[in-house]
């Protein structure tokens, strides 16, 4: 699969596959919808996926052609070369009850230290479970581990934010460019991979984590 964001309508395979498996939660990240299209990429995935409620962070607008290199153009047949890089999570309506609450996590004035990363990057939802347990829900796509310095600040201010909430389960999910274990990266870039890897680790332990991932190892390929 091409690396990099994915086209909604080209993800759609993918999104339904994993949604058979009928998770508590699904975390979506690097999905590109049209511009100005997110309230309706989230009705429709609602209706599609009617047991689950949807939320959608949207991105500043990117260029769709040279994010592709010029090879693809909008799916939905519409001539606007713009398009949203989102994250996304969806809630299982049998495990949670309705309406979680979108959190905006940091203030306007905070948007230039945080670069992209302020923008379709991050999604935070304050939930409920049926049984009256109040969850929040951290859905990420973390910068790159080319910028060490962005993924400092970004995680130094969620756990802030996290402080303010002691005591309430919390569940961070998607993609922290970040990792444990690492196979095939070259001598010129071990430094920043060490050294984001380092960061979340600390990360983790400052905010009392856990630390769960997926069983394949990392690499370059």
């Amino acid at each position: 699969m091409k690396s990099g964001p994915l086209d909604v309508h080209a993800a759609q395979p993918c999104i339904a596959k994993t949604m058979r498996e009928k998770a508590a939660m699904v975390m979506l990240q690097e999905i590109r919808i049209p511009r100005r299209s997110k309230f309706r990429v989230q009705r429709e995935f609602r209706r599609k996926y009617a047991g689950y409620e949807c939320n959608i962070a949207a991105g500043s607008n990117i260029d769709l052609v040279a994010d592709t290199d010029g090879d693809q153009v909008p799916s939905d047949g519409t001539k606007d070369r713009k398009a949203h890089v989102t994250v996304v999570t969806f809630l299982h309506k049998r495990v949670f009850r309705p309406k979680a609450f979108v959190v905006k996590w940091h203030k306007p004035r905070e948007k230039k230290a945080l670069e992209h990363m302020a923008h379709g990057h991050f999604l935070w939802l304050d939930a409920m479970t049926h049984e009256g347990e109040h969850m929040r829900i951290f859905n990420i796509h973390q910068a790159t581990a080319g910028r060490p310095d962005l993924q400092r600040r970004v995680n130094t201010h969620i756990q802030a934010e996290m402080q303010k909430s002691e005591g309430r389960r919390r569940i961070m999910g998607g993609d922290l460019n970040a990792t444990t274990s690492r196979t095939g990266y070259s001598i010129s870039t071990k430094f920043h991979f060490e050294q984001v890897d380092n960061q979340s680790q600390e990360f983790i332990q400052r905010t009392g984590g856990s630390l769960i991932q997926s069983k394949a190892k990392r690499s370059n390929g």
